[in-house]
């Protein structure tokens, strides 16, 4: 809900006067989320990989690839692996969900049901879907602080922003705002000065 208080109120400042086009970002993939690093350099983060993009230089820095496992940003890069066991009654645990910080610190773990993949890793919560495509697709909520797991309740869909194609995601920097449009494409905008 904050964030899409965020959004309404920037859509009111982010105008085709202040927003310009600057580039589309290359990408093999399609990421899952757009973390800001610093000023210039964003972290887009994949399943099972990540790369830190400098907006400036437009290099790439490609983090070591990581089988079942998601890359998050929070104040540092975490990595949120997932390992899958089959089981035999739904009484059994079905995933174990570790997250570990830039040093290779095991900062949290959990195992847990049903059988999940992270999405999104922060040091604050985990968001989790279902693995499979045949199972209920369902989005949890891990809150780290009380490790607990609840059902997360889908957000609305993100709100138009009038200078702006109609996108999946948005990560709004200092001087930049990026977008991943519906098309799939990542966008790079530069606020006028």
């Amino acid at each position: 809900m904050l964030k899409n208080i965020l959004l309404i109120l920037l859509s009111l400042l982010l105008t085709e006067k202040n927003l310009k086009f600057e580039y589309v970002i290359q990408t093999e993939s399609i990421p899952l989320n757009i973390y800001w690093i610093s000023h210039d350099n964003i972290l887009l983060s994949y399943l099972n990989e990540a790369e830190i993009f400098n907006l400036e230089n437009r290099v790439r820095n490609k983090l070591n690839d990581c089988e079942s496992c998601i890359y998050g940003y929070d104040k540092e890069i975490l990595r949120c692996e997932y390992i899958h066991r089959g089981i035999k009654s739904m009484q059994e645990f079905s995933t174990t969900i570790s997250m570990f910080d830039s040093k290779e610190n095991l900062i949290f773990k959990k195992d847990i049901f049903p059988t999940v993949i992270p999405v999104i890793c922060t040091k604050r919560y985990i968001i989790l879907k279902n693995a499979y495509s045949f199972l209920e697709q369902k989005t949890y909520y891990l809150d780290i602080q009380s490790n607990e797991l609840k059902d997360f309740k889908k957000q609305k869909k993100n709100p138009a922003i009038n200078s702006l194609p109609p996108y999946k995601n948005i990560s709004i920097g200092k001087e930049r705002v990026i977008l991943l449009t519906e098309e799939n494409l990542l966008t790079v905008y530069r606020r006028a000065k």
